[in-house]
C-alpha cells in the first residue's frame, strides 16, 4: 500500500499526511509538492539532506523545509513500518511517525543481475550498476550503457544526455559527459 515516486506522480488524491522515506532529489521534490498541496509531510532522511552532492545546500533546503512546515527528521531510520487500518505507523529511534501515505523513495537499483555481464566482460559495482568512463564507455570494448543502470546520478537529464553521448560515441563521435 506504500507509493513509489510513479504512485505518488500518478495519484488523484492528497493526503492529509505524507511520510517520506529518502532524501534523494525526487524525494525532496514529492515531499515539498505534496506539502505544497496541503499534505503535512515528514521526511525521515537516513543522513542529512544532500550530504553527498553539497551540504551547505542541504542545510538551506532543510531550513527552507521547515519554515514550509516540513518535517525533517535527519540520521532518522524506520526500524519498523506497519500498516494498520489504514494508517502508517513507523517506529524510529526519534518515536513515532503516523501518516495516512508512505512514500518509499530511496532511489532505484540497477536490474542487472540477470544479465550475466561478466560474460561480456562488462564490470559492475556491488549495486550492479554498470561502471562507465565519462564517454559512456564499459569496460568491454564497444558497448555503452546509459541512464539508471550506470553508476552516474540517477536524473532524467543525466540519463538523456547521457543516452545521445553514447549514441554519437557508438558512431565514431567523441562525446564526454
Amino acid at each position: 500500500p506504500y507509493w513509489t515516486s510513479t504512485e505518488a506522480l500518478v495519484s488523484d488524491t492528497i493526503p492529509e499526511r505524507l511520510a517520506v522515506i529518502g532524501s534523494s532529489v525526487v524525494a525532496l521534490e514529492l515531499a515539498q509538492a505534496f506539502a505544497r498541496l496541503g499534505s503535512q509531510v515528514t521526511i525521515l532522511a537516513r543522513s542529512t539532506l544532500f550530504f553527498r552532492e553539497d551540504p551547505a545546500i542541504g542545510e538551506a533546503v532543510t531550513a527552507a523545509f521547515r519554515a514550509e512546515g516540513i518535517k525533517v527528521l535527519e540520521h532518522t531510520q524506520a526500524s519498523q513500518v506497519a500498516h494498520v487500518d489504514g494508517e502508517f505507523v513507523l517506529t524510529t529511534g526519534q518515536g513515532e511517525v503516523r501518516a495516512d501515505k508512505l512514500l518509499v523513495a530511496t532511489g532505484r537499483t540497477p536490474n542487472t543481475r540477470s544479465l550475466a555481464l561478466e560474460a561480456a566482460g562488462v564490470a559492475v559495482n556491488a549495486q550492479g550498476a554498470i561502471v562507465i568512463d565519462k564517454g559512456m564507455r564499459t569496460s568491454s570494448p564497444n558497448i555503452y550503457a546509459a541512464g539508471d543502470c550506470t553508476d552516474q546520478p540517477q536524473f532524467v537529464y543525466v540519463a538523456a544526455a547521457a543516452g545521445t553521448r553514447a549514441a554519437i560515441n557508438m558512431t565514431g563521435g567523441d562525446a564526454t559527459l
